[in-house]
């Protein structure tokens, strides 16, 4: 898909922006703090009706207002040229494609891939687990609607045996959770183990080529609770229940899972130098650019943030070479850094959250 229109209203520090993205690539140049990476942001918000920067939505609100607007024309593999507008409010989400309210968020998840490179990535190697199974949730749910259903009805059971156990309810109320807590666990871990282990082998090939060959990487995923059934599961969080009681909240199951990124050194996190890590991250952006391809037939936009800048000669070249081909790349920095490239490139000037194209 490619973006052709985009105009966003009352966005962070954006009052109104009318951008044509006629043509494939595009370059927001200024210096910080004008509007560059909210621009971006924006643009990636379409993906999943959620920002690539902050999970909070009021952050995204310019200030003294209530409401933002986006809207987006876009030519698109399946739908041809398509429209789709966004209403965000305080408490309120409406959503038009060509003119018609999309009611189910599942519905929406995978239809306009976009994929952001942006300093944040490195929390995904660096940060807690939580980062990593917001990552790989998001990605997996994207390109298999029976994931995005399990992973929502999953965390909603859960949160409906944590409030039993606070109340310190009695044994069969918290049965019947338990039992159906059970059967979302044991498909969830088959459905991530699966996943996993595809992304890893197309991270592996992105990596190789990235590193020129002279590096390798695996992608690992690691369960918290490893059962061989349903039944195994259930009698598990049965035996915890007392346990559990006492915490206040379910201790164990997949919302503590983890995925480890090793390179032929050990993992990533520990071993890796700086250039390796912000490697690695690229390349499994890259990654899932390739899926988002592969699996819903729509070429992804790719959204780079302010990150080209920050690479050696070698790992710029290697970003160019594992690009998909033929899509969309909007880019922003500080100074135009993509000179040596052969795409041609709109270049946007960026100055208080007003955009103006550059000669």
């Amino acid at each position: 898909m490619q973006f052709t229109k985009v105009r966003f209203s009352q966005f962070r520090n954006i009052d109104f922006c009318d951008l044509s993205l006629s043509g494939k690539n595009h370059f927001m140049l200024g210096v910080n703090g004008q509007g560059k990476s909210n621009c971006l942001e924006a643009i990636g918000f379409i993906s999943a009706l959620r920002s690539f920067r902050t999970q909070l939505t009021k952050h995204l609100f310019k200030k003294n207002t209530n409401e933002f607007q986006l809207f987006y024309e876009i030519e698109h593999e399946r739908l041809g040229i398509t429209e789709v507008e966004l209403h965000i409010k305080q408490k309120q989400k409406i959503l038009l494609i060509d003119g018609d309210p999309v009611k189910r968020l599942a519905d929406f998840i995978g239809l306009f891939p976009v994929v952001p490179m942006h300093s944040g990535d490195l929390m995904i190697l660096r940060g807690s687990p939580s980062e990593r199974r917001r990552f790989f949730d998001m990605t997996l749910a994207s390109v298999d609607p029976e994931y995005f259903q399990l992973l929502r009805k999953y965390y909603k059971v859960l949160e409906e045996r944590n409030q039993l156990l606070k109340i310190q309810s009695k044994g069969q109320a918290l049965n019947a959770f338990e039992k159906e807590l059970a059967k979302c666990a044991y498909k969830l871990v088959l459905k991530r183990r699966v996943g996993i282990e595809h992304i890893s082998q197309i991270l592996a090939n992105v990596y190789e080529a990235f590193s020129e060959g002279k590096e390798s990487s695996i992608l690992s995923y690691k369960p918290d609770m490893d059962c061989s059934s349903i039944s195994a599961y259930e009698h598990y969080f049965t035996k915890q229940r007392k346990k559990d009681q006492i915490m206040g909240s379910t201790g164990r199951g997949p919302h503590r899972d983890d995925y480890l990124i090793s390179l032929a050194i050990g993992g990533a996190k520990e071993y890796g130098s700086d250039g390796q890590q912000r490697g690695l991250i690229v390349a499994l952006r890259m990654a899932q650019a390739s899926l988002f391809e592969m699996e819903l037939g729509i070429k992804p936009v790719i959204l780079v943030d302010d990150i080209l800048g920050e690479f050696d000669p070698i790992r710029e070249k290697s970003f160019w070479v594992t690009c998909p081909e033929k899509i969309q790349i909007i880019a922003s920095g500080t100074e135009f850094s993509v000179k040596k490239t052969s795409l041609d490139w709109q270049i946007w000037n960026v100055h208080n959250g007003k955009f103006s194209q550059s000669d």
